[in-house]
């Protein structure tokens, strides 16, 4: 199947203006970007930490206010996928696309542009267009997660087969495996932060410990965890996008359900019975002010039995000492090591 994407520059006032017009005239969903640029609290959202020295020019790009939408042509012997009357079939769960011909698309282009300055505020008319293939935008985002090796873990996406490379390290049990599909979570091992946690599970865990992954994203972490020979692992996960991919990755390597279990919530904020207690391990990659809230007294350390070990990432080096300085304060952790790859810090405290 093959798509006209189109995309016009609005006045942000006009949007609902714009999208009705669109709408009236049969097309059936729209994208808009506002041109603003995020909020501290859509930041937040994101998962994603800016530095404050960051220059003007390196910050994101925020593109012009605009709507964009599809149209799906009309293909040999193709016919609109609409429900039929007296259908019996549950449907509810399939996208009905209507194919348009090059005549419906002409007309629908001409009749756009004469309403046009009913709803622009004074914008021209200035569509933009590009053909868009099912299969290019379906698989070619696969190009970017390809095997990748850190230590004696091989991360594969679960449409990969293990390289000949590796091949006979991997039936010989020198190097373990893990499958993954990302999905919309994060966690592929490609991320420095996420390759500093797994660095430091090779250098701390021992063997046998009960694991608490905060933040899950993907569960990579839980899988090279039990991977290293822990006994259990709860990982625990905030965004409600990751849950499916997570239990999708539990089942793609085969893991048996008293291995590991999932919850859903908010560790900072929740009862922290509902978690459990006594954990020898702790692997945290988020984003640095949340490790600073988890250091506080009577959080993570309500949860670490005497003696466990702490791992954390996803800090942004810019709040390495703010991060350091969490833990110090509470005098139930030690600091380890922080060690840095890239931009990136990961920090290491025991509980004491």
């Amino acid at each position: 199947m093959q798509w006209q994407h189109y995309s016009v520059t609005i006045d942000p006032k006009k949007e609902e203006a714009v999208t009705g017009l669109l709408y009236s005239l049969g097309i059936e969903g729209v994208e808009i970007e506002d041109g603003l640029f995020p909020t501290e609290e859509e930041l937040g959202n994101m998962f994603v930490d800016l530095s404050p020295e960051l220059a003007p020019d390196e910050l994101p790009q925020v593109a012009r206010p605009s709507v964009h939408f599809y149209i799906r042509l009309a293909e040999e012997n193709d016919t609109a996928a609409l429900p039929q009357d007296g259908d019996a079939v549950d449907d509810s769960y399939t996208i009905h696309d209507r194919a348009w011909s090059k005549a419906e698309v002409a007309a629908f282009l001409e009749t756009l542009e004469a309403a046009w300055p009913s709803v622009s505020g004074g914008i021209p008319f200035e569509l933009q267009c590009d053909i868009s293939r099912e299969e290019d935008w379906r698989d070619n985002w696969k190009q970017y997660f390809q095997p990748l090796l850190v230590e004696d873990l091989l991360i594969l996406p679960c449409w990969e087969e293990i390289p000949e490379a590796y091949a006979g390290a991997v039936s010989s049990g020198k190097i373990k495996t893990i499958r993954l599909d990302p999905g919309t979570a994060f966690g592929s091992g490609t991320h420095e932060s996420t390759k500093l946690c797994l660095n430091a599970l090779k250098k701390w865990q021992k063997g046998g410990e009960k694991v608490l992954d905060i933040g899950c994203g993907s569960g990579i972490l839980s899988f090279a965890a039990l991977a290293y020979g822990a006994e259990s692992v709860l990982a625990t996960e905030l965004d409600p996008a990751c849950e499916t991919v997570i239990r999708e990755n539990i089942e793609l390597n085969n893991i048996e359900k008293d291995k590991i279990r999932l919850i859903m919530g908010n560790i900072l904020s929740d009862d922290k019975t509902v978690y459990g207690s006594s954990y020898d391990l702790i692997v945290c990659n988020v984003l640095a002010p949340v490790i600073c809230a988890l250091a506080e007294l009577g959080q993570a350390d309500l949860l670490a039995a005497h003696g466990a070990i702490f791992i954390t990432s996803g800090i942004y080096k810019e709040h390495r000492e703010e991060v350091e300085n969490s833990f110090r304060k509470n005098p139930s952790w030690k600091l380890l090591e922080t060690t840095e790859m890239g931009d990136w810090v990961s920090v290491t405290a025991r509980r004491v």
